[in-house]
């Protein structure tokens, strides 16, 4: 898969992030398919920039596990962790029920009308049948509880493994079946015991949703074995 041939360019960040956050937007939604060699040469000339900010931005990306150095022959991006999802989901579910516990000491009646509302756009994205409305959506909802809950060990943590499982829940999109009612209502209840400060409540019901999730998709990793 080529890599496309315009970017938009940003003077917010420095070379090295603005390459690394482009990279693994393209790893994570398949602009750059699983074990796709990537040439440091080429993308350094898209971005108008030195190979050395786009190594370091390679470098900072394998060590997260998103693309392989081989020395003297090739980098190319890892293959979907199809094999590595309840070590990616448990942990996810952890931290997440977490950021639910801290956010419901804190959260502020606005932003609980904008988890509400972030809720009814996964909703309506689910309704309409648009699945990358629907994961946008989910992790916009999930996002404002990390920031809500505003502790950046918890956030970063979260953010980087939430990254694999939206690269493996994009890698499935077709399959996935996004109609998922019951994950709204998990949705509202998680709104309603922040909104509560049930810090049990919202810990227990985050880590059911995150759960759901993770039976979702071991469900298509199970269905393309047996085919």
């Amino acid at each position: 898969m080529p890599l496309p041939k315009k970017i938009s360019i940003t003077t917010e960040l420095n070379a090295k992030d603005r390459v690394y956050q482009q990279l693994r937007e393209w790893i994570i939604t398949g602009t750059l398919a699983p074990r796709e060699k990537i040439s440091d040469q080429a993308i350094a000339v898209l971005f108008g920039v030195s190979r050395t900010p786009v190594r370091e931005a390679l470098q900072l990306l394998a060590t997260q596990e998103f693309v392989e150095m081989i020395p003297r022959s090739a980098t190319r991006v890892t293959a979907v962790a199809t094999d590595q999802i309840s070590t990616i989901y448990r942990p996810l579910a952890a931290l997440q029920s977490l950021a639910a516990e801290l956010a419901a000491a804190k959260i502020t009646p606005a932003e609980i009308e904008q988890l509400t509302d972030l809720n009814h756009q996964y909703e309506q994205a689910q309704i309409q049948n648009q699945p990358q409305a629907v994961l946008t959506a989910d992790n916009a909802f999930h996002n404002l509880i990390l920031q809500i809950a505003a502790n950046p060990y918890v956030s970063e943590f979260s953010q980087l493994v939430n990254a694999h499982a939206q690269r493996i829940e994009n890698f499935y999109l077709d399959q996935l079946n996004v109609e998922q009612p019951v994950a709204v209502r998990e949705h509202e209840k998680i709104i309603a015991a922040i909104a509560a400060d049930d810090t049990i409540a919202a810990r227990e019901q985050m880590e059911q949703n995150w759960l759901h999730s993770l039976y979702m998709v071991q469900g298509c990793v199970t269905a393309n074995q047996q085919k």
